[in-house]
């Protein structure tokens, strides 16, 4: 279309040179001439905006699968399995390891979001069957006061203004609710274990835990099956810039084929096996700081026994010096809001409070310890060793924080949603038969298993620097084919896209 209009237009331009105008008849021809192209131009044009409109009106007429979001629903229904996951306490279980490692961060971003943690960690009690009380905060008067007016439900005007006057007066509040709420959940463990021991009991009267294992994967597999080739998630992506025509030139998805594949393996199955080696294979790349700290932990296995009992024991050892000065505190005549804080009080109040904290670290990491003599052994394949990081976000933050000082710890959190995600999600062959302490050189394998199939996946493209680009480009050939089986033209998203531009220039 474009050749015709460019030849039609040298054409009339060449007539428009040669016309005479040298009377006013002939002047007069002239102008009717061009007003008569004119005309027809301008059908042409009106005939040329109707065919676009008419390609491209199929484009905002897409809707989103309905499927995906009934399809996540059902995921999300699975995450039950989570309460029942051998690798966590009910600690764990009921998040309290991230809400009380946020508690702190949130004080030092905004009040708001500090009482919002508060209040996630009430309901965690709530949803367990433990109704907390001002009663259950006897570390200290200031925070019972303060606990007092969240658990009524204070505006946040009130929350902020009683944080502020107790904050002056007594600036360890924060620090004595953590240790408060792990000792409340220390005081009610037998309880909250047996509302978790009910629950999956009821679950295995008609149903087996592998059961909702097999279904979250294959639910998750089946999302990503409708979002890879749904027409409008795919539109969007060339629209919001995610994609890009440039990618998926013709030339460049042929050399990317020619790269890795002959003529006769080049299939969308083979596809996704390379794929999925490669993720498993940057999976032991990408966490190798925290197998290489697992491999040194099995290796002192035998040191890690009795050290979860003993840390605990410390604590309560430490809490009962913290709630004896308090009561030394109330002991005085006047109500304690009336009191001044004692120097010497607080700086032995500051003082056990510091060493309570510290037994927590050590009994955090010592109840690591111990899931990991429980749980694992040097012959524990990769995977399972991975089930056990990716179900523990203390040791996962504290590793990864202590590797990348520039990440806040959003970022890192965010890193561990990943991790849980994808080991949760999805089936593993190679880290699955892969022991720990194995020392095959893995590159080579891949490389050799890859090569006798005619897929042409060499040692440097399996090298660590490599690897990423490696998985991005069978992904993209990945991505080629859904893009192709979804039906989408190509040729139709770049006549949108220089329309839509073009409309909006005028």
């Amino acid at each position: 279309m474009r050749n015709n209009l460019e030849k039609k237009y040298e054409e009339f331009k060449n007539i428009i040179d040669i016309l005479p105008v040298n009377t006013k008849q002939n002047k007069k021809k002239k102008l009717d001439y061009i007003l008569e192209e004119e005309t027809k131009d301008n059908n042409l044009l009106d005939s040329i905006k109707d065919e676009i409109n008419k390609r491209l009106s199929k484009f905002d007429k897409l809707k989103e699968n309905p499927n995906i979001k009934k399809l996540e629903a059902e995921l999300e229904k699975c995450n039950i399995i989570n309460e029942w996951n051998s690798y966590n306490t009910a600690y764990e279980k009921m998040h309290l390891d991230y809400y009380l490692y946020q508690l702190h961060r949130y004080y030092k971003e905004d009040l708001s979001s500090l009482n919002s943690c508060i209040k996630m960690i009430i309901e965690a009690f709530k949803k367990v069957g433990i109704q907390l009380t001002k009663e259950d905060f006897d570390m200290n008067n200031y925070v019972s006061l303060y606990m007092e007016k969240v658990l009524s439900n204070a505006s946040n005007e009130e929350l902020n203004t009683a944080f502020e006057d107790i904050y002056w007066k007594f600036p360890e509040i924060i620090k004595t609710l953590e240790i408060n709420f792990k000792n409340i959940y220390f005081k009610n463990e037998k309880k909250i274990n047996k509302y978790y021991d009910d629950r999956h009991a009821e679950y295995l009267k008609n149903h087996k835990d592998s059961e909702i294992i097999d279904m979250r994967i294959k639910i998750y597999k089946e999302i990503n099956n409708i979002i890879s080739r749904d027409e409008y998630l795919i539109f969007n992506k060339f629209k919001n810039k995610e994609y890009s025509l440039a990618d998926y030139n013709l030339n460049d998805i042929s050399k990317k084929k020619e790269l890795y594949f002959n003529d006769n393996n080049y299939t969308y199955d083979n596809l996704e096996k390379v794929y999925s080696t490669l993720f498993e294979y940057n999976l032991l790349l990408k966490y190798n700081y925290l197998l290489m700290d697992m491999r040194d932990k099995l290796d002192k296995k035998d040191t890690l026994k009795n050290a979860k009992g003993n840390a605990l024991k410390e604590i309560m050892k430490e809490e009962g010096k913290l709630k004896k000065l308090n009561a030394k505190q109330n002991s005085k005549s006047l109500p304690f809001m009336k009191k001044k804080i004692d120097e010497k009080w607080l700086f032995d109040y500051k003082t056990v409070l510091g060493n309570i904290i510290s037994k927590y670290d050590e009994f955090d990491a010592a109840c690591f310890n111990d899931l990991v003599f429980n749980k694992l052994s040097k012959d524990s394949s990769v995977l399972e060793v991975f089930k056990v990081i990716s179900s523990n976000y203390l040791y996962f933050v504290e590793k990864t924080k202590s590797l990348e000082d520039g990440s806040t710890i959003s970022q890192i959190s965010d890193k561990f949603e990943e991790l849980k995600s994808d080991i949760n999600n999805n089936q593993f062959t190679l880290i699955n038969n892969l022991a720990l302490l194995d020392e095959k050189q893995m590159k080579e394998i891949i490389a050799d298993k890859y090569n006798l199939e005619g897929v042409k996946l060499t040692i440097d493209a399996l090298q660590k620097d490599n690897v990423e680009k490696t998985m991005k480009d069978i992904k993209m050939l990945m991505d080629y084919e859904d893009v192709i089986a979804s039906g989408i033209n190509l040729d139709d998203i770049k006549l949108y896209l220089e329309w839509e531009k073009l409309t909006e220039e005028k």
